[in-house]
């Protein structure tokens, strides 16, 4: 199976070349159903109609290809994980040698080892590095991390961000319940089953507000183990001078400033968000991009701080960090390639060159349409809101034609567009914009020819 990507680059990948088996969607999501709940991988928000219109037999690069033999231009691409493409023959041939040489030995390998040395000497943060499963438990290892060093409980985070599924931040979130937030810095949890306690540990902030950051950290201070902040929040550009305070401030009250780069890292530059913003932060956690889609997370930070994993420290220093396939040797492999890759002249230029121009065609294409809109984002990150209005913080953007881009998601499945024009990779090209472009110029031609345009 691991072929047939490589394979398929050799032919011009579209409907006269692709010959694809088909299967019987609805036997396949009926099966689904029977052995999942709801027959699908994910729990987020009230859907009595989740089961997926489509199922995916494999990707090529900046492509998808279905069940029923449709091909889907991909601009999802793995919540963002998929840096270089579906399939990038380099992460192909890596993962394909080292899963014949074996996989979990339960100790260090060499591929890790050679991961955390790039990772080292291209993330502003890192002195060392330590590696888990997924974004999320880099985020648990890290909480326990600053709060062993301070000796303190309580972590500040921004309202509407996410940082994992974990119950220690799944706190008034994107995922949530919007309509019973309490005002910061009371937090207000997004699921069933997280115990009371765990509520008193966590503070809300307002993004982009520093003043009232301030205010809650100074309240706070003699219990705040940590400060937790994606760069780039949920699509959300920060605003010039708003990290920069954030770090003063943490410096000023001595308490760890933790970036959480699971979208960020290695999607803005090679040191993730804090090259691109020159902002370091004491702590970093990754996910998503640094292994091309394979299970992989890390934790990197300064010396002082990651010490406390250093099995050679004191028991009263100590924190405990272990995992069965952490820093497994054919994930840590595929970070190897995918770094390689990376670093190769005009990556970046290319990445954000596309995401400009994205930028720059959906603007115009939504103006044309009378639509007021605001982009968001910044360099490859692609985001917009329907409304006149600018958008500084999560609340704001719940204020905007939340429907519209519900109805614009939907329809651009039908345009084969798998998702809305977020996420891209290294494979996406001219013939990739211009597909997109042309799809959401007919997603807004059907929805106002049909009256739901301006419903």
């Amino acid at each position: 199976m691991l072929l047939i990507c490589p394979l398929l680059r050799l032919c011009e990948q579209d409907e006269r070349t692709y010959h694809p088996v088909k299967a019987n969607h609805k036997k396949i999501m009926q099966e689904a159903a029977a052995y999942m709940p709801g027959g699908i991988h994910h729990t987020i928000s009230h859907n009595p109609n989740s089961a997926p219109e489509f199922l995916f037999t494999h990707g090529d690069g900046a492509y998808l290809y279905t069940t029923d033999g449709r091909r889907f231009l991909d601009t999802m691409l793995g919540h963002g994980s998929l840096l270089l493409g579906h399939c990038a023959p380099t992460v192909v041939e890596a993962v394909t040698t080292q899963a014949a040489l074996g996989n979990t030995f339960t100790h260090i390998t060499q591929p890790s080892i050679e991961l955390a040395r790039m990772m080292v000497e291209d993330v502003p943060c890192a002195d060392k590095v330590r590696f888990t499963n997924s974004g999320t438990e880099a985020v648990i290892l890290a909480l326990r991390l600053v709060r062993a060093h301070t000796a303190k409980n309580k972590i500040l985070k921004f309202e509407g961000a996410y940082h994992g599924f974990a119950d220690g931040l799944l706190y008034s979130t994107n995922y949530g319940y919007p309509d019973r937030w309490p005002e910061p810095p009371s937090s207000d949890p997004d699921s069933l089953g997280i115990p009371e306690g765990q509520q008193d540990l966590v503070l809300i902030a307002p993004w982009n507000d520093l003043e009232r950051t301030t205010r809650i950290v100074r309240d706070n201070i003699e219990d705040l183990a940590g400060i937790i902040v994606e760069p780039v929040m949920r699509g959300l550009s920060s605003q010039p001078g708003f990290l920069e305070g954030i770090r003063e401030l943490a410096t000023d009250h001595d308490t760890p400033l933790i970036f959480d780069e699971v979208r960020t890292g290695f999607r803005l530059a090679l040191g993730g968000a804090q090259e691109y913003y020159g902002v370091t932060p004491d702590l970093s956690t990754f996910g998503k991009g640094i292994g091309s889609g394979y299970p992989l997370g890390a934790v990197a930070g300064n010396d002082q701080i990651m010490g406390h994993l250093n099995p050679a420290s004191l028991d009263e220093e100590r924190v405990f960090s272990l995992g069965t396939f952490h820093s497994n040797a054919v994930s840590t492999a595929a970070g190897v390639a995918t770094i390689r890759a990376l670093r190769q002249p005009g990556t970046y230029e290319h990445l954000k060159s596309y995401g400009d121009q994205l930028r720059a065609g959906l603007e115009e294409l939504f103006q044309r349409f009378d639509l007021p809109v605001q982009m968001s984002g910044e360099a490859n990150i692609v985001e917009w809101f329907f409304t006149t209005e600018p958008i500084t913080d999560y609340r704001s953007s719940l204020a905007t034609n939340l429907a519209l881009s519900g109805r614009i998601s939907s329809e651009m499945r039908s345009q084969n567009i798998f998702g809305g024009g977020g996420n891209f990779s290294t494979e996406h090209g001219d013939t990739e914009l211009s597909l997109t472009l042309e799809a959401m110029e007919a997603c807004l031609v059907s929805l106002r020819d049909s009256g739901e345009l301006n419903a």
